[in-house]
């Protein structure tokens, strides 16, 4: 029994490799999650930014278009005032070039502020454009390593998955279906006897429970966490 129990140590280092490998499986993509998160929020504020340059630049040409047609026709308002003969007229049409005149200010008090809008869009946007090259462009990078140590980290796994399948086909079976039962709750599952405390759980176990584990006659189960106990020497 004393060796049959020596030979799942080797199973059980390479199902300690396994779960440890699991495990940066189960970490890295959350990582590689939070980066492009981060990337795409920042990559979201810039093309935010760029859409509304693009509009504010839009209300501009929209406003100085207004603003000359306005001023073509008081051009042409002001022209027809020489050429008027009744009072009537003048009044009229010296009230409809007044209204060109208060419209086009009105016209350029909003040509001002999106003028101010878009000059600091475009600072913001420079700002923003110059952070995410200084902090966000060098997370791409990081996200390709560990888009590698993941890969990296999957060949190796496949590899242990390979040298567990050799090694399981020369263990006693008997065993084998008791240590993978006990496998499904995370390994290890055979631990070292520690005087008269299970190296697992830390639990004190009975005299005569000791006395089985020391003998190596049985597997021998800690009666609290129910993994194989072996004596403390043989565990290395």
């Amino acid at each position: 029994m004393e060796n049959k129990l020596l030979e799942f140590l080797k199973l059980q280092k390479i199902d300690i490799d396994i779960s440890d490998f699991k495990k940066t499986f189960e970490n890295i993509p959350k990582e590689i999650d939070v980066l492009e998160n981060k990337i795409s929020t920042e990559e979201i504020k810039i093309n935010n930014l760029k859409d509304k340059i693009s509009v504010l630049e839009k209300e501009l040409d929209d406003y100085n278009s207004q603003i000359e047609t306005i001023n073509t026709k008081i051009k042409n308002q002001e022209d027809k005032l020489f050429t008027i003969n009744s009072n009537k007229e003048f009044e009229a049409l010296q009230k409809e070039t007044g209204d060109l005149k208060r419209l086009k200010i009105e016209i350029e008090d909003k040509q001002l502020k999106t003028m101010e809008n878009l000059e600091l869009s475009k600072e913001n946007l420079n700002n923003f454009t110059s952070q995410f090259q200084t902090d966000i462009e060098p997370l791409k990078e990081e996200i390709k390593k560990l888009e590698n140590n993941l890969k990296e980290c999957n060949e190796k796994k496949e590899t242990l998955i390979a040298d567990r399948n050799q090694i399981t086909k020369t263990l006693d079976e008997n065993i084998l279906i008791q240590y993978e039962s006990l496998l499904e709750d995370n390994p290890p599952v055979i631990v070292s006897a520690i005087g008269e405390t299970c190296g697992q759980c830390f639990l004190t176990i009975p005299p005569q429970t000791y006395i089985k584990v020391l003998q190596q006659k049985e597997i021998v189960n800690c009666p609290h966490c129910r993994k194989i106990l072996i004596p403390e020497e043989n565990n290395v």
